[in-house]
Parts: C-alpha cells; structure tokens; sequence
C-alpha cells in the first residue's frame, strides 16, 4: 500500500478491544453457564449471537432512512449488524439515528497545506417500540478516525477519505447496535426506560481537510423522550 493510502484508526484500536472483551465474554461464560450467565457476543463475534431471544428482537428493528452519504453508510453498516441487512417484514421496533460528521485538518505546513485529517462521527439514537408507540431508550454514540494526506496525492487523498468515513459509519454503527442490545436485554429483565437527553454534537467543519471533497454537516434528529413507563404508551416528546 502507498504512504498515500495509509491511515491511522481509533476505530480499528476499538474493535480490537471489543475482540478481547468478546474472547473474554466467551471464557467467562465457560465458568458461569450454571449460574444463568449469558454473554451478549457469541463465538462468531456477532452481538447478540450468545442471546438468541435479544438477537430476534434486534432482527425486527426497522432503521429509517438517513440522509447524506456517511447516513447511507451508516444506515447500511445498523441494517448489518441487526438483521443481516434486511429489513424485517414485520418490524417491532424502530431506531431512529441523528449522525454527525465534523474534520478537521491537522499537521499544517507553512504553505498552509494539511498534512492529516481527523473526521469525528457522533450520533444521537433513540429506540422505538411501536406497539404501542413509546421510547424505551436512547443514548450518544462516538468514533474518531484519521488518515494522512500526501502532497500532489489528490486521488489517493480522496481515496482514503471514502475509507476513513467506510470505518466510521461501521464502528458508530457497533457502538449503537451494541448498545441497542444491551438495553433490549435490560427491558426484558424488567428495568426500566433508561433515556438521555439528546447530546449537542460538534460542529461540523468549516472547510474540506481533502481538496475537492464536500464539507459534511449534522443531519437533523427526531427528538426523543418518555413520560410514563413501559407498558402503557408513553409520550413521545
């Protein structure tokens, strides 16, 4: 690979965490099968495969449409991870998904020319029962990542941007599908709504990090919230 296309991924350092949790979730559950213990990744590094009831549930959660390009991506990397990128036909949930993307150019030359950029992906989510229609949670999501930028290299810039933003949407898309699972398996526990606040998110770049590219910009989030509990519907605010 060029120096051109190389790139540096926090995002990559966060999935080989969550492989070492994985492994470790899996010799635990070695030792606490008798007790009831059931890890939420199976072995196959799946979320929800050590929880097949949860891994149904994930199976009928519908993600509406988001717009922009890092949406799309995103959007494909949710449907992936929750039901094998399908739509369910009858759908019992909905998550909704409000994305952010900001950069910013780093290593600036005396020409005033970046040597590297660092694109930040955010993402407010909220999860919907939709019979009857109420918010059971919601949460804030986060992912970094950052890729050289060789001088005179302007396909191969553009080129590693297409991929930085590729690894972005599919480590936010883990976070929040990961937790989505965490809180479906609380609700079915009995615990109840945990919501946030939705969390203001950066602001987006002032100019492009990569000659040519398009300066991405926060997309607009259904609010979120419930009065009431679960069982009786609860008011969307």
């Amino acid at each position: 690979m060029s120096r051109a296309g190389w790139s540096t991924s926090l995002s990559d350092a966060a999935a080989s965490r969550r492989g070492l949790l994985r492994g470790a979730a899996a010799t635990l559950a070695l030792g606490t099968a008798g007790c009831g213990f059931r890890p939420l990744y199976g072995e196959d590094g799946n979320i929800a495969a050590g929880d097949p009831s949860v891994a149904a549930e994930l199976a009928a959660t519908r993600v509406p449409v988001i717009p922009e390009r890092f949406g799309q991506l995103l959007r494909r990397g949710l449907q992936d991870r929750l039901g094998n990128g399908r739509e369910p036909a009858a759908p019992r949930w909905e998550l909704l998904v409000g994305p952010s993307l900001a950069g910013e150019s780093l290593g600036i030359l005396e020409s005033g020319d970046a040597t590297r950029a660092r694109f930040i992906a955010t993402a407010n989510w909220t999860l919907l029962r939709l019979t009857p229609r109420e918010t059971v949670a919601s949460g804030f999501e986060r992912a970094v990542d950052a890729f050289n930028i060789q001088p005179n290299q302007f396909f191969a810039a553009d080129t590693s941007r297409e991929a930085t933003l590729r690894r972005l949407a599919d480590a936010l898309a883990e976070e929040v599908v990961t937790r989505v699972a965490v809180r479906m398996r609380e609700l079915r526990s009995g615990a109840a709504p945990r919501l946030i606040d939705p969390v203001p998110q950066p602001a987006p770049m002032s100019a492009p990090p990569v000659s040519g590219a398009v300066s991405p910009r926060p997309l607009d989030m259904p609010g979120g919230g419930l009065e009431g509990g679960i069982g009786g519907a609860g008011v969307i605010r």
